[in-house]
């Protein structure tokens, strides 16, 4: 079994993100990616055009206030699932929501390169690498939790 790196307190705060929603998720929960960033300046993300009335004021402050939120946009059922949300790392504020994030791929990609299994994972993989992102959360709709930092998987646990 594969030994991972001790996360960090960013990575600790992105797991509890994930551990506090994951007992409020619906039936139809679709799956939730987080990144926490201390500048955005290095991550290419633009918001995804989200259609239906439900609306959210953001930015929004606090653990439990953004875990609400997270349980409202992460089902099949709300026009909010898709994407990435950002997170603040420095105030624990949610700042954005549904964002396609494009991290730039490692120059001269090879065999060599790092892996995950899946385009949600490998995506979270590269954009931890960008310079100004602390931590990327992934919860799956199997409540597979993981946490990427700096390229590298440093936290996993079922929820």
């Amino acid at each position: 079994m594969e030994t991972l790196p001790l996360p960090s307190l960013q990575a600790f705060s992105a797991l509890q993100l994930l551990r506090n929603t994951a007992p409020r998720l619906a039936s139809d929960f679709a799956g939730l990616g987080i990144v926490f960033y201390d500048s955005l300046a290095a991550l290419p993300h633009l918001r995804l055009e989200v259609g239906g009335d439900e609306r959210f004021d953001l930015p929004v402050f606090g653990l439990e206030p953004i875990c609400e939120v997270f349980a409202r946009t992460a089902r099949q059922s709300s026009a909010w699932h898709d994407g990435f949300h950002f997170v603040c790392a420095g105030t624990t504020t949610l700042t954005h929501l549904c964002q396609f994030i494009a991290p730039p791929l490692p120059g001269g990609v090879t065999d060599a390169a790092p892996r995950a299994s899946g385009a949600r994972h490998m995506t979270a993989l590269l954009a931890s690498k960008v310079a100004g992102i602390a931590a990327i959360g992934l919860l799956t709709h199997e409540r597979a939790a993981s946490i990427y930092e700096a390229g590298r998987l440093t936290a996993s646990e079922t929820l």
